[in-house]
């Protein structure tokens, strides 16, 4: 695991009737204002995934670690609202909230997730702690998650920290626009295996994803989701998915989050009740517990080597946190930038490559691109461009 730590300065900002201030050094959110004291302190964790990294195992892990507030599962609440600064009535919010995402009380399949809690309850804690005031969207995102902790039958007097999956990095950098010194938990992983599974497994589960344009975005992803992350300057720390589970990771989160070391820690599960891992895994936990992640063995079967050399080259930047990458030059890419890899060859041979002819074509030149790019140091020309 590596610990990166960043400085930012404090700001402040005056909306309607409320003041917020931000503190760096405890990366607090304070809210001044007639709510109930609904809104009051908080701080605010993401966990970023960088691919097949273990994000969704994290989450879990944190379910009940007692400090903390976390949801059932990952959702989107930007969609709600044209801008941050735009504010909307809690009745109206909560009932498209609820239209949208009702399922995070009772059943998450993609998640293998199952679960009983009572959306009614919920929509009344929310619209009580709301105190039928506008809210934006960072207070409409604070109120989702202790209304929730209410609803699991759970106290907020003794808790002050959000944990919120926001996930990929577009969903993250919006996260970011409303909570600028949140910390981030990364989720990392050795970058072969991590585009295999992402490859692997999602062919596997959804036949429609064996297009260029998934292998694609996989590819760009792993790279530069992390190079977005590097340059973050909040406080972060990059959990490695094949050091997740061990005792001096476990406390170092704890740590990182300003709670103490618990046991509930060491399984991953929802409400209580242990969480086996997503459909697209094949290898299913036993009581929330940890599983050891396919590994070389598994990226040197799926890859050629001339593949894992190019690929060493592309996701150079994960041998600063101690992966396992060959040397290899730029000189090595130029030769190879119009090697077409196995997978995509795969995918150029699958039966659904006449209906995807056109697209995947359109995503085999943009690879190569991106390539060209890559090897010639153009990274100018892919600023602030997330698929994730």
């Amino acid at each position: 695991m590596v610990e990166v730590v960043g400085t930012a300065p404090t700001s402040a900002m005056f909306i309607t009737k409320f003041v917020y201030r931000h503190s760096w050094k405890s990366n607090r959110i304070i809210i001044k204002g007639k709510q109930k004291k609904s809104i009051d302190i908080m701080k605010i964790a993401l966990i970023i995934t960088t691919g097949r990294t273990g994000s969704d195992f994290l989450h879990h892990c944190l379910d009940g670690v007692n400090g903390l507030i976390v949801f059932s599962d990952k959702f989107d609440y930007h969609q709600f609202f044209e801008d941050k600064l735009q504010l909307k009535e809690p009745k109206i919010l909560i009932k498209q909230f609820l239209k949208k995402y009702s399922y995070l009380f009772s059943k998450i399949d993609i998640e293998n997730i199952k679960i009983n809690l009572s959306t009614k309850t919920f929509e009344k804690n929310f619209l009580y702690l709301s105190n039928n005031k506008l809210i934006n969207r960072k207070e409409f995102l604070i109120l989702l998650y202790k209304a929730f902790h209410l609803t699991k039958g759970k106290k907020i007097k003794d808790t002050q920290t959000i944990i919120h999956h926001s996930h990929g990095i577009q969903r993250s950098a919006k996260a970011l626009e409303d909570f600028p010194n949140a910390k981030l938990l990364i989720t990392i992983r050795h970058p072969l295996s991590n585009l295999r599974s992402g490859l692997k497994h999602w062919f596997e589960f959804d036949k429609t994803r064996i297009t260029m344009w998934h292998a694609f975005f996989y590819m760009f992803r792993i790279r530069q989701d992390l190079k977005f992350l590097l340059k973050k300057m909040n406080k972060k720390l990059f959990i490695k998915l094949e050091e997740a589970n061990q005792l001096k990771i476990k406390k170092k989160i704890c740590r990182f989050l300003s709670v103490k070391y618990q046991k509930k820690i060491l399984k991953a599960t929802v409400l209580g009740k242990p969480w086996h891992g997503d459909r697209l895994s094949k290898k299913k936990s036993k009581q929330g517990k940890y599983m050891q992640p396919d590994g070389k063995k598994e990226y040197e079967k799926f890859f050629s080597l001339k593949e894992i050399q190019i690929l060493s080259f592309v996701y150079k930047d994960y041998k600063k946190f101690s992966y396992n990458l060959m040397k290899v030059t730029n000189v090595t890419l130029l030769r190879n930038l119009t090697h077409i890899f196995s997978f995509e060859k795969y995918i150029l041979q699958h039966k659904n490559a006449k209906k995807n002819f056109f697209q995947n074509i359109k995503y085999l030149i943009l690879r190569f691109v991106y390539f060209i790019i890559i090897c010639f140091k153009l990274e100018f020309l892919l600023k602030n461009k997330h698929l994730s």
